[in-house]
């Protein structure tokens, strides 16, 4: 379990973790789901359990990453966790939630039946330019 992948190409990255690539910075990369509830996983380049600074930096920029998310209105609410229980690759989850959503208030970890919104991936695109480019 928590394997780091190393090469982080878009097409890898979409075979292993059945999502979409966004983008990519040297401390992650950031895929998306097709679902109605914004769905994110960020990939590590390296293993934050091993390296408190890149830790701290990791997670620095996906809280700052969540507020600019909830302040583009892509929901009132973000959960961050690691679980990692079905995948062995280290990855973290940023799902944004509100009180109207489809599984709300339960956790949406492992619901099948998520409605699906092709896109969702392009949207979230659309709105991280300005974070990309910032």
């Amino acid at each position: 379990m928590d394997i780091i992948l190393e090469d982080h190409q878009p097409t890898l990255l979409e075979k292993t973790f059945g999502n979409y690539f966004l983008y990519q910075t040297d401390l992650y990369s950031l895929m998306c789901e097709d679902t109605v509830i914004p769905w994110l996983q960020i990939i590590p380049t390296q293993n934050p359990e091993q390296n408190p600074e890149y830790a701290g930096q990791l997670y620095a920029e996906i809280h700052k990453l969540a507020a600019y998310l909830k302040g583009k209105g892509l929901g009132p609410h973000a959960n961050i966790a690691k679980i990692g229980n079905k995948l062995p690759y280290y990855h973290i989850h940023l799902v944004f939630r509100n009180e109207n959503d489809q599984a709300w208030p339960e956790p949406i970890w492992g619901l099948t039946n998520l409605h699906q919104a092709i896109e969702m991936p392009q949207t979230v695109k659309h709105l991280l330019k300005s974070f990309i480019n910032s």
